[in-house]
């Protein structure tokens, strides 16, 4: 019985993504004083790279679940970062929604033939690496087995769409900006890590998209 009131939720939750999205209206609560800084006072030479991210709803025991990814530290501007598996589209990818499924296996794991798309969100744009980001949503109707690319990925942690429905996550954190200042931003607490920037836009959007379809 659980098995089928999760897949009537993924039914009405497709149903959901057919429909307008908030878009801008979704994005603006978590949206930081840095990200308009930037768009105000700054134009890449380039058109923006194209890539993707996968929200992936899943079951568990006590309700459906989603992953985020703790990004590895490196010289970039996403070093340490919590995101959604994600990455650039590559020429070998038929589409963006290809991307998401590609680059979701090779972070976690994840079979991308096990993985239903159900819909995407609106499209972001993340000023410091030109990127216009892809978000997509899909449903894992069975057990996940991760397998984890530690060369890209720190960590995978994964949260009940319940606990991100609780507005008590939302918070302020600081950060570091490219100046080398130190600025408070919007974000989501979940489990101790902080989500802000695109990720916490995209998460603030998929929240506003969800919150009055009921939970099994």
């Amino acid at each position: 019985m659980k098995k089928e009131k999760y897949e009537s939720y993924i039914l009405k939750l497709t149903h959901r993504l057919t429909e307008p999205l908030p878009g801008k209206t979704g994005h603006a609560r978590m949206e930081p004083v840095t990200r308009k800084q930037f768009l105000q006072n700054y134009k890449h030479a380039s058109e923006p790279r194209k890539s993707a991210v996968m929200i992936l709803l899943f079951n568990q025991i006590d309700g459906l679940h989603t992953f985020f990814i703790e990004r590895n530290v490196y010289d970039g501007v996403h070093s340490g970062q919590i995101s959604f598996p994600g990455g650039s589209f590559e020429k070998s990818d038929t589409d963006l929604f290809h991307t998401a499924l590609r680059e979701t296996e090779e972070e976690i794991g994840i079979k991308a033939t096990d993985i239903k798309i159900i819909g995407k969100l609106s499209d972001i744009y993340i000023p410091p690496s030109n990127f216009d980001v892809f978000p997509v949503v899909g449903y894992l109707g069975k057990e996940p087995i991760l397998n984890i690319d530690s060369s890209e990925v720190q960590q995978v942690f994964s949260v009940s769409i319940r606990e991100l429905l609780n507005g008590a996550n939302i918070g302020t954190g600081k950060i570091i900006s490219r100046e080398g200042n130190e600025v408070e931003v919007p974000c989501y607490w979940i489990h101790n890590h902080m989500v802000w920037g695109a990720t916490s836009m995209i998460l603030s959007e998929f929240i506003e998209v969800i919150k009055d379809i009921p939970l099994p």
